[in-house]
C-alpha cells in the first residue's frame, strides 16, 4: 500500500491490506491485533502499521509512505503469489516459475549496485 499522506482511510486500508479496523483492533479472519485507543483515534497510517508490526518505509522527499504486508519475523511473507515469470535456465531454455506451483521455493535476487 502506497500513500501520499499519513491520514488513513479505513476503507482503503481494509481493501489493500485485508485487515479491518474494528473496535477490538485490526482484524483479519478470526485474528485480531489490539490497537491502543490513541493510535485508532488519530488514524495515522504509520502508527497503525507499526502497532500491527507491518513494515513501513517513508520517503519524505517525495511525501510517500509504503506499508507492506504482514510477515513472519519480519523476513518472510505469510502469503504471496508471484507473477508469471519466464527466464532462461542455465542451458538457455525458457523456465517458467509457474512450473513450480504447489512447491515451496525461495527466490533470491541480487544486484551489484
Amino acid at each position: 500500500m502506497i500513500l501520499n499522506e499519513r491520514t488513513l482511510d479505513p476503507a482503503r486500508f481494509e481493501a489493500e491490506t485485508g485487515w479491518a479496523l474494528k473496535p477490538e483492533g485490526a482484524c483479519k479472519g478470526d485474528v485480531c491485533i489490539p490497537l491502543p485507543d490513541a493510535v485508532r483515534e488519530k488514524m495515522d497510517a504509520v502508527e497503525i502499521a507499526r502497532a500491527m508490526g507491518l513494515p513501513v518505509v517513508t520517503d519524505e522527499r517525495h511525501g510517500l509512505i509504503s506499508i507492506g504486508p504482514e510477515s513472519i519475523g519480519g523476513r518472510a511473507l505469510t502469503s504471496a503469489e508471484a507473477p508469471e515469470l519466464t527466464l532462461p535456465d542455465l542451458d538457455g531454455n525458457p523456465f517458467r516459475l509457474s512450473s513450480l506451483k504447489g512447491q515451496k521455493i525461495v527466490v533470491f535476487a541480487w544486484a551489484p549496485y
